[in-house]
C-alpha cells in the first residue's frame, strides 16, 4: 500500500501527548516502512512542519525532527513539473477553495499512486482524487 502523509499527521506524531494517537502514528510509519510498501512524504510537507515545529517548539528541535524526518525512510517527493500541473489542475477544478499546499500533497500522492492521504485537514475530503483517512478512521 502507498499512503501519502499529510503535516497534520506528523504534528499529531510528534506533539500528541495521547499514547493511542502515538501507538497509531508509530503504527502507519512501521507500515510505510514495510516490504511491498511505501510512505510518501511531500517535499512542501518538510516545509510546512519545519515551520511550524520551529513556531511551536523553537529552532533546535525544528532542525532535530527535520533531520529525522530525512532519514526516517519515507520517500521523498520533490515537487516537479508535473506535479505542479496536477495542482493546478485540482486548484481550478475545487474553484480555489483548496490551499495550493493541500493540491500539491494530493497532486504528489496521485501522480505517485498513493491510495490514500493520511490527514487531520478537511480540505482533502472535498478531493475527489485521493481517499483521504483521518488517523482515527484509518485501519491499520
Amino acid at each position: 500500500m502507498i499512503i501519502t502523509l499529510d503535516t497534520t499527521f506528523f504534528v499529531l506524531h510528534y506533539f500528541s501527548k495521547e499514547e493511542n494517537t502515538l501507538s497509531k502514528t508509530r503504527k502507519v510509519l512501521y507500515r510505510c516502512r514495510k516490504l511491498g510498501n511505501r510512505g510518501i512524504l511531500p517535499s512542501i510537507v518538510l516545509g510546512e512542519f519545519y515551520a511550524l515545529t520551529h513556531k511551536k517548539a523553537g529552532r533546535d528541535v525544528a532542525e532535530n525532527y527535520f533531520n529525522e524526518l530525512v532519514k526516517s525512510g519515507l520517500s521523498i517527493i520533490d515537487m516537479t513539473a508535473e506535479i505542479a500541473r496536477q495542482a493546478g489542475i485540482f486548484r481550478r477544478r475545487y474553484e480555489e477553495k483548496i490551499p495550493w499546499g493541500d493540491c500539491i500533497i494530493a497532486a504528489t500522492g496521485v501522480l505517485n499512486k498513493a491510495q490514500i492521504v493520511v490527514t487531520e485537514d478537511p480540505h482533502f475530503k472535498q478531493l475527489k482524487e485521493i481517499k483521504a483517512e483521518t488517523l482515527n478512521e484509518l485501519r491499520i
